[in-house]
């Protein structure tokens, strides 16, 4: 019989190996931007306005033209995007980026032949954006006033008011989610009612999770092989690490794509996860994701992560966002076009910059229903 620390190394080998290889195949999120471009084809394709395609294996947008800028989004590789400008050092290019722009360093991508980044504008050449549509998504959960009730039972308990954690995989890593938020990367002006949302939980998008990495899955929640061991405790998991770290009121569950070989343990992973929160006074919020790897690559049936989630939501009567649901609404179904070095189209699973600005949109939606955020007003 296998030992407990083999079976969460297989359990761990089994979660990560389809986004591991389709991240080496597309350019992952992880790798060295400063590596030099190799000369591939340029898929990018003929257009008035100039175009990079990102040549490494995976980098990051910035907020600003320096390294040391925050983080707000995966670049995958062969992804392309419209060169709006560039800084005066001709080392970063600015680019759209879902609701709002952001800066890619030159190292990192590529122009079709016979252009480079002198022939764009500078910075503060480019005219303003545009500012951005207002999105009307389905998949927004309604709060009921038993949920609300246990967040107030939360906060009175001793619980941060203004702290919900986050336990989820790739598409929950800060920078492409609170992070994004948290750096201003979501432009929020469409939507004044969520302003003081977004101040009000402010320290909850600029914490980073202790209990959120790539390819983390719901069998690893309680598993102390996963846990941080600079910050949690000896045989505490990391969702029990994070919730004692961060004194949430709220738990935000988005898992589910690291699921696809263990989709079969997924049920009983996720419902324990629902009752560990309950059971200390603490909201679960669950979503849905976007992806359908369970059923593609692993052998499941379909849809079925999203419909535990959906069933055990109703079931336990805490909210679900559905992002699947929303995500049909947006271009390629929320996620990235992700290609193989054979420039073959592949499963995607990295949510692309509008699926990542939906999500935050539906979630500031959600947590604008809990009563420390929009109070009922006194009779005079």
């Amino acid at each position: 019989m296998p030992s407990r620390l083999a079976l969460s190394i297989i359990y761990r080998i089994a979660a990560a190996i389809v986004l591991f290889a389709s991240a080496i195949a597309v350019g992952g999120a992880t790798g060295t931007a400063n590596a030099a471009p190799r000369a591939i084809t340029f898929v990018c394709g003929d257009s008035q306005t100039p175009q990079v395609m990102v040549d490494v294996d995976g980098t990051f947008a910035y907020r600003n033209n320096s390294w040391q800028s925050p983080q707000v989004g995966r670049m995958l590789k062969f992804q392309c995007y419209p060169a709006l400008g560039r800084d005066y050092a001709n080392e970063w290019i600015l680019v759209p980026y879902g609701s709002t722009r952001a800066w890619v360093n030159r190292s990192a991508v590529r122009f079709a032949d016979g252009m480079d980044i002198s022939q764009l504008p500078s910075a503060d050449q480019v005219p303003p954006a545009p500012p951005p549509h207002r999105m009307r998504l389905p998949g927004l959960p309604t709060v009921s006033r038993k949920m609300q009730q246990l967040y107030r039972d939360a906060v009175r308990a001793g619980r941060n008011p203004a702290m919900m954690a986050l336990i989820g995989d790739c598409n929950s890593e800060h920078p492409v989610y609170f992070g994004r938020l948290a750096a201003g990367a979501f432009d929020l002006t469409p939507y004044p009612e969520l302003q003081g949302v977004a101040r009000t939980f402010a320290p909850s998008f600029n914490r980073v999770s202790v209990a959120t990495s790539g390819s983390f899955n719901a069998t690893m929640a309680f598993d102390p092989t996963w846990s941080d061991p600079k910050q949690c405790k000896r045989d505490e998991g990391p969702l029990a690490c994070e919730l004692r770290l961060s004194n949430a009121s709220l738990l935000l569950v988005s898992l589910g794509t690291g699921d696809t070989f263990t989709w079969r343990d997924f049920e009983a992973n996720y419902k324990a996860i629902i009752e560990y929160a309950l059971a200390r006074k603490i909201v679960p919020l669950l979503m849905t994701k976007a992806d359908a790897l369970e059923t593609k690559q692993g052998g499941a049936p379909a849809d079925y992560i999203n419909g535990v989630v959906r069933k055990l939501g109703a079931q336990y009567g805490v909210p679900v966002i559905d992002f699947a649901l929303a995500a049909r609404q947006l271009p390629n179904g929320g996620l990235a076009i992700e290609r193989n070095d054979n420039l073959q189209t592949i499963e995607p699973f990295h949510v692309n910059e509008v699926g990542m600005d939906a999500r935050i949109l539906l979630t500031l939606q959600t947590l604008a229903q809990f009563p420390s955020v929009n109070p009922p007003s006194r009779r005079r």
